[in-house]
């Protein structure tokens, strides 16, 4: 598999960025900048790279505005049900945030 690229576009700009020839060099730019430390280097004349991972990667992110935050991340692998994926990634969520998750009881 690859990688893949999360974009945000300002829609109020659309009228712009469909007959814009750069937007596509634009894009590739800002994500070629993605994870330098400098946080506003990833944004662009008509929105903002979010994240730039394997596509074998589940993100959790807080999109807002024009942009957004990739927070959390899980490396999946085959075999494992939606289930197991989301469960997974919700944990790994938790844990950065400094919380655990915990199956709620049985009512029975």
């Amino acid at each position: 598999m690859g990688f893949r690229t999360v974009v945000v576009l300002n829609n109020d700009q659309a009228h712009e960025w469909e007959s814009d020839l750069s937007l596509g060099r634009q894009i590739w730019m800002a994500s070629c900048t993605l994870g330098r430390k400098d946080p506003g280097i990833h944004e662009f004349q008509y929105g903002q790279v979010v994240e730039q991972v394997h596509a074998d990667t589940q993100t959790v992110a807080f999109l807002d505005g024009y942009g957004g935050k990739a927070v959390a991340h899980y490396h999946w692998y085959c075999g494992q049900t939606e289930e197991q994926k989301n469960l997974q990634l919700l944990k790994a969520l938790a844990d950065k945030l400094g919380y655990r998750v915990s199956k709620k009881p049985v009512k029975g």
